[in-house]
């Protein structure tokens, strides 16, 4: 869950970098950085920042779609983060059945959901960025886009989702394999008066 928050809250999901490897421009898939002069006259300085898209920028459906997964899987794993605090302290009902298959089956939608947010490599953002270069328009940036920190935090949340349903789906395989061999016979065959 954590990875999935700090790669959605980061705005470096994407970067450009200069053809001459002199500076990199970052975007998230909710906000991007920025630089911002600041000057006194004498001096100029250069502050970094995070903000949120103008509405200038067109958010095509590939970006909607990939916020919209970024949203689920940040509820869905905070509800699942939020489930797991609570069933460790109280436990799972004994009418719940196989509470395991339940959580394995979130899990890797989970995994889906995080995955799918990658469709912001194929939207505007990626493709065709009016932001790009618009404070310093002397500096070339190469055309396609690059994974940065948050879409890599993404994508190692997206095996961990898929690792932990794996191992939810067969701690169930194996809870129910127990409950198969306890159900065996539990009469003798042979009766001591038959012997």
């Amino acid at each position: 869950f954590l990875l999935t928050l700090i790669g959605s809250m980061r705005c470096d999901f994407l970067k450009f970098t200069a053809i001459n490897q002199s500076f990199t421009d970052h975007f998230g898939v909710w906000r991007y950085a920025q630089w911002i002069r600041a000057t006194n006259g004498e001096q100029v300085w250069w502050y970094a920042g995070c903000f949120g898209y103008s509405d200038n920028v067109v958010i095509d459906s590939k970006w909607k779609a990939a916020r919209a997964f970024d949203a689920i899987v940040l509820i869905g794993g905070f509800l699942f983060f939020m489930m797991s605090a609570f069933s460790a302290c109280i436990g799972f009902n004994e009418k719940v059945g196989r509470p395991h298959v339940f959580v394995g089956v979130c899990l890797l939608l989970l995994s889906l959901f995080s995955g799918l947010t990658l469709l912001i490599l194929d939207s505007n953002l990626c493709k065709s960025n009016v932001l790009l270069g618009q404070l310093m328009n002397d500096i070339l940036f190469n055309d396609q886009c690059e994974l940065s920190t948050g879409a890599n935090c993404f994508i190692s949340a997206t095996v961990f989702w898929f690792a932990a349903a794996l191992c939810s789906l067969k701690a169930s395989r194996s809870k129910s394999e127990v409950v198969e061999k306890e159900e065996g016979l539990d009469e003798p065959l042979i009766n001591e008066d038959q012997i």
